[in-house]
Protein backbone atom coordinates (compact mmCIF):
# COMPACT_ATOMS: atom_id res chain seq x y z
CA UNK A 1 0.00 0.00 0.00
CA UNK A 2 2.67 2.61 0.81
CA UNK A 3 4.42 2.06 -2.86
CA UNK A 4 1.13 2.78 -4.39
CA UNK A 5 0.74 5.86 -2.31
CA UNK A 6 4.43 7.05 -3.05
CA UNK A 7 3.76 6.17 -6.35
CA UNK A 8 0.49 8.32 -6.83
CA UNK A 9 2.83 11.10 -5.02
CA UNK A 10 5.25 11.05 -7.56
CA UNK A 11 2.84 11.33 -10.52
CA UNK A 12 0.90 14.48 -8.74
CA UNK A 13 4.39 15.84 -8.16
CA UNK A 14 5.20 15.66 -11.73
CA UNK A 15 2.10 16.35 -12.99
CA UNK A 16 2.43 19.87 -10.88
CA UNK A 17 6.09 20.10 -11.66
CA UNK A 18 5.14 19.82 -15.39
CA UNK A 19 2.59 22.59 -14.91
CA UNK A 20 6.03 25.20 -13.97
CA UNK A 21 7.72 24.75 -17.12
CA UNK A 22 7.22 26.77 -20.60
CA UNK A 23 7.66 26.10 -23.82
CA UNK A 24 8.05 29.57 -24.60
CA UNK A 25 10.73 30.24 -22.04
CA UNK A 26 14.55 29.70 -20.84
CA UNK A 27 16.62 30.56 -18.15
CA UNK A 28 17.71 34.30 -18.80
CA UNK A 29 21.83 34.55 -19.08
CA UNK A 30 22.09 36.24 -15.92
CA UNK A 31 19.99 36.01 -12.80
CA UNK A 32 20.82 40.08 -12.04
CA UNK A 33 18.30 42.37 -12.51
CA UNK A 34 20.62 45.84 -13.83
CA UNK A 35 19.11 49.33 -13.09
CA UNK A 36 16.68 51.03 -15.39
CA UNK A 37 18.44 53.13 -18.11
CA UNK A 38 17.61 56.68 -17.83
CA UNK A 39 14.73 57.01 -20.86
CA UNK A 40 13.50 53.78 -19.98
CA UNK A 41 11.52 50.99 -17.33
CA UNK A 42 11.56 47.65 -16.20
CA UNK A 43 9.11 46.17 -14.37
CA UNK A 44 9.56 42.28 -12.62
CA UNK A 45 6.53 40.48 -12.76
CA UNK A 46 7.00 37.52 -9.83
CA UNK A 47 4.76 34.84 -9.40
CA UNK A 48 5.55 32.40 -6.61
CA UNK A 49 2.32 30.43 -5.59
CA UNK A 50 1.63 26.76 -5.71
CA UNK A 51 -1.80 27.42 -5.27
CA UNK A 52 -3.01 27.01 -9.09
CA UNK A 53 0.49 26.20 -10.21
CA UNK A 54 -0.07 23.78 -12.81
CA UNK A 55 -1.56 26.53 -14.62
CA UNK A 56 -0.31 28.49 -17.26
CA UNK A 57 0.13 32.33 -16.63
CA UNK A 58 0.40 34.68 -19.90
CA UNK A 59 1.86 38.41 -19.13
CA UNK A 60 0.90 41.28 -21.83
CA UNK A 61 1.53 45.01 -22.61
CA UNK A 62 -1.40 47.02 -24.04
CA UNK A 63 -0.39 49.41 -26.08
CA UNK A 64 -3.20 50.98 -27.52
CA UNK A 65 -5.36 48.27 -27.08
CA UNK A 66 -3.25 45.88 -28.73
CA UNK A 67 -1.41 43.11 -26.80
CA UNK A 68 1.92 43.21 -26.82
CA UNK A 69 3.76 39.95 -25.18
CA UNK A 70 5.49 39.98 -22.49
CA UNK A 71 6.20 36.67 -20.94
CA UNK A 72 4.55 33.23 -19.85
CA UNK A 73 5.25 32.88 -15.79
CA UNK A 74 5.45 29.61 -14.83
CA UNK A 75 5.26 29.50 -10.71
CA UNK A 76 8.68 30.24 -8.84
CA UNK A 77 9.61 32.39 -11.41
CA UNK A 78 10.63 36.07 -12.54
CA UNK A 79 10.13 38.42 -15.76
CA UNK A 80 11.88 41.60 -16.37
CA UNK A 81 10.56 43.38 -18.88
CA UNK A 82 11.88 46.96 -20.31
CA UNK A 83 9.28 49.32 -21.56
CA UNK A 84 9.20 53.44 -21.68
CA UNK A 85 7.95 55.70 -18.93
CA UNK A 86 4.53 57.01 -18.66
CA UNK A 87 1.18 55.35 -18.65
CA UNK A 88 0.55 51.71 -18.92
CA UNK A 89 -1.82 48.83 -18.73
CA UNK A 90 -0.54 45.40 -17.99
CA UNK A 91 -2.77 41.98 -18.73
CA UNK A 92 -2.26 38.76 -17.24
CA UNK A 93 -3.75 35.53 -18.36
CA UNK A 94 -4.93 32.16 -17.10
CA UNK A 95 -7.94 30.72 -16.99
CA UNK A 96 -9.68 34.89 -17.08
CA UNK A 97 -7.87 37.81 -17.55
CA UNK A 98 -6.88 40.20 -15.10
CA UNK A 99 -5.21 44.04 -15.05
CA UNK A 100 -2.65 46.33 -13.40
CA UNK A 101 -2.54 49.98 -14.78
CA UNK A 102 0.49 51.66 -14.03
CA UNK A 103 2.63 54.84 -14.24
CA UNK A 104 5.67 54.87 -14.79
CA UNK A 105 8.65 57.12 -14.22
CA UNK A 106 11.78 56.83 -16.37
CA UNK A 107 15.47 55.40 -14.88
CA UNK A 108 13.14 53.30 -12.18
CA UNK A 109 12.58 49.33 -11.54
CA UNK A 110 9.11 48.42 -10.49
CA UNK A 111 7.71 44.85 -8.92
CA UNK A 112 4.36 43.43 -9.29
CA UNK A 113 3.44 39.97 -7.90
CA UNK A 114 1.04 37.73 -10.21
CA UNK A 115 -1.16 36.20 -7.61
CA UNK A 116 -3.91 33.80 -8.17
CA UNK A 117 -7.46 35.35 -8.00
CA UNK A 118 -10.26 33.15 -6.53
CA UNK A 119 -13.28 35.23 -7.89
CA UNK A 120 -11.99 35.01 -11.47
CA UNK A 121 -10.15 32.08 -11.80
CA UNK A 122 -7.07 34.28 -13.43
CA UNK A 123 -4.43 35.85 -11.97
CA UNK A 124 -4.03 39.00 -10.26
CA UNK A 125 -0.58 41.81 -11.34
CA UNK A 126 -0.71 43.51 -8.47
CA UNK A 127 2.44 46.16 -7.29
CA UNK A 128 4.72 46.03 -4.79
CA UNK A 129 4.25 50.02 -3.34
CA UNK A 130 7.28 52.12 -2.48
CA UNK A 131 6.22 52.18 1.18
CA UNK A 132 2.82 50.81 2.43
CA UNK A 133 1.31 50.78 6.14
CA UNK A 134 -1.55 48.05 4.34
CA UNK A 135 0.53 45.46 2.33
CA UNK A 136 3.75 44.06 1.14
CA UNK A 137 6.40 47.26 -0.06
CA UNK A 138 10.33 46.88 -1.18
CA UNK A 139 11.14 46.89 2.53
CA UNK A 140 9.23 43.77 3.41
CA UNK A 141 10.25 40.38 3.98
CA UNK A 142 7.53 39.48 1.48
CA UNK A 143 8.77 41.01 -1.22
CA UNK A 144 12.54 39.86 -0.28
CA UNK A 145 11.63 36.41 0.09
CA UNK A 146 9.84 36.52 -3.52
CA UNK A 147 12.34 38.29 -5.29
CA UNK A 148 15.19 35.58 -4.01
CA UNK A 149 13.10 33.09 -4.09
CA UNK A 150 11.84 33.28 -8.14
CA UNK A 151 13.98 32.07 -11.24
CA UNK A 152 14.74 34.85 -13.95
CA UNK A 153 13.55 34.02 -17.22
CA UNK A 154 12.49 35.00 -20.64
CA UNK A 155 10.81 34.35 -24.01
CA UNK A 156 13.07 31.79 -26.13
CA UNK A 157 12.78 31.98 -29.97
CA UNK A 158 9.67 29.75 -29.89
CA UNK A 159 7.46 32.47 -28.57
CA UNK A 160 6.97 35.66 -31.63
CA UNK A 161 5.60 32.42 -33.69
CA UNK A 162 3.14 31.14 -30.38
CA UNK A 163 1.68 35.08 -30.26
CA UNK A 164 1.02 35.71 -33.87
CA UNK A 165 -0.53 32.27 -33.85
CA UNK A 166 -2.71 32.91 -30.72
CA UNK A 167 -3.02 37.18 -31.03
CA UNK A 168 -6.44 37.10 -32.27
CA UNK A 169 -7.92 35.23 -29.57
CA UNK A 170 -6.10 36.75 -27.32
CA UNK A 171 -7.11 40.23 -28.61
CA UNK A 172 -10.78 39.11 -28.14
CA UNK A 173 -10.09 37.83 -24.30
CA UNK A 174 -8.62 41.68 -23.84
CA UNK A 175 -11.67 43.32 -25.09
CA UNK A 176 -14.08 41.49 -22.89
CA UNK A 177 -12.20 41.38 -19.74
CA UNK A 178 -11.16 44.87 -20.33
CA UNK A 179 -15.00 45.86 -20.44
CA UNK A 180 -15.35 44.48 -16.40
CA UNK A 181 -12.48 45.80 -14.76
CA UNK A 182 -13.27 49.52 -16.60
CA UNK A 183 -16.53 48.93 -14.31
CA UNK A 184 -14.67 48.84 -11.13
CA UNK A 185 -14.41 51.58 -8.73
CA UNK A 186 -12.09 54.14 -8.17
CA UNK A 187 -10.64 52.72 -5.17
CA UNK A 188 -10.63 49.20 -6.79
CA UNK A 189 -9.10 50.71 -9.77
CA UNK A 190 -6.30 52.78 -7.74
CA UNK A 191 -5.18 49.62 -5.65
CA UNK A 192 -4.21 47.98 -8.65
CA UNK A 193 -2.50 50.23 -9.84
CA UNK A 194 1.45 51.24 -9.93
CA UNK A 195 2.90 54.63 -9.03
CA UNK A 196 5.66 56.60 -10.15
CA UNK A 197 6.60 56.38 -6.08
CA UNK A 198 6.71 52.62 -6.22
CA UNK A 199 9.89 52.00 -8.15
CA UNK A 200 13.83 52.18 -7.37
Amino acid sequence: MKKILSAVAVTVISVVLSGCASPLMRDASTQQISPSNPGRVKVVFMRSSMVAGAIGCDVFEVINGELRFVGQLPTGNKIVYETTPGEKVFMTYGAAADFMPANLAGGKTYYSIVRPNWGTGGFAPTPIRGSSSIGPDLKSKDFKDWLSGTKLIEPNENAPAWFAENKERLQKIYTEYWSRFERKNSQEKAERTMMPQDGQ
